[in-house]
């Protein structure tokens, strides 16, 4: 077998193995990833008055250590997570939140305005992902829907080596 087939295969061999974690990690440490991917509006059923009730997903992949899953989040949910995690750590001089993105009441379905916030979401949540302190918060793993708080059972098994 020559040298670029066996190497191949071994790269192969590591994705079944899902043995890619962040670089500069000790041992013991959560491997943490977040990423938001394109959002989407939703046609709701509710009305008020005349007006459909439409709103923005957020869908993200969390990559915690060896697994991989799928969220999607609305704002109000985004919004949510940062005053739990801004109440948490009100007292602690230490931890810095990262700057969370204003909530617009008009114009919040633009597409100009979708895109900034999702751009600002993923500066968001990547920040508070790689805080060891702030990732220990339970309201941050519950909005990440970590096995270790929701169950390994919660998510179904991601295949790293497909799309």
């Amino acid at each position: 077998m020559s040298k670029s087939n066996n190497k191949k295969e071994t790269k192969e061999e590591s994705l079944e193995r899902k043995a890619f974690r962040t670089k500069g990690l000790k041992e013991g440490e959560d491997d943490v990833r977040v990423y938001l991917m394109e959002p989407y509006n939703v046609r709701g059923k509710d009305r008020l008055l005349c007006f459909v009730s439409e709103h923005t997903l957020y869908p993200m992949t969390v990559v915690f250590n060896e697994k991989k899953w799928s969220l999607e989040k609305r704002f109000s949910e985004f919004a949510e997570l940062d005053s739990q995690l801004d109440e948490a750590f009100k007292n602690d001089d230490n931890t810095v939140l990262p700057e969370f993105p204003p909530k617009k009441f008009f114009g919040s379905l633009s597409p100009a305005l979708i895109k900034e916030r999702r751009e600002k979401l993923e500066k968001y949540m990547k920040a508070l992902a790689s805080d060891k302190e702030v990732f220990k918060c339970l309201p941050l793993r519950e909005f990440l829907e970590t096995p270790d708080v929701v169950g390994n059972d919660k998510h179904k098994e991601y295949d790293f080596g497909r799309r």
